[in-house]
C-alpha cells in the first residue's frame, strides 16, 4: 500500500511547523518562494472580536496575507461600508441633536 502526498500539502504542514515554533522569517521565505500560504489567522477569536467590534484597521491587517475568494472580500468590504454608514449617520444624528 503506498500513500501519495501532493507537494503542496507538506509545504503546509512544514509552514505549519514553522509557524507554530515561531520561525516566522523562515516561513516567511518558504512562503514567498513556493507561493503556497496558509491562510490562517493567529487567534480566530481575536479575528471574530476585531470584526464584531469594526476594529476593521485589525481586520485588515490579518486578511492581507490571506487568499481569500472574492466572494468573501466583496462580503467583508460591504460590511465595513455598512458599519462606517451606519457609524456616520448616528454621530451625524448625534450633533444635529445638540444643536
Amino acid at each position: 500500500m503506498s500513500l501519495e502526498v501532493e507537494s503542496v500539502d507538506i509545504v503546509r504542514l512544514i509552514l505549519q511547523y514553522l509557524k507554530e515554533a515561531n520561525l516566522n522569517q523562515t516561513a516567511a521565505t518558504l512562503s514567498e518562494e513556493t507561493g503556497i500560504v496558509l491562510n490562517t489567522v493567529d487567534s480566530v477569536e481575536s479575528f471574530v472580536s476585531d470584526i464584531t467590534n469594526g476594529h476593521w484597521d485589525s481586520v485588515l491587517q490579518v486578511i492581507t496575507p490571506l487568499k481569500l475568494p472574492i466572494r468573501k472580500l466583496v462580503d467583508l468590504y460591504e460590511q465595513m461600508s455598512f458599519t462606517n454608514r451606519a457609524l456616520y449617520r448616528l454621530t451625524f444624528t448625534e450633533e444635529r441633536l445638540r444643536l
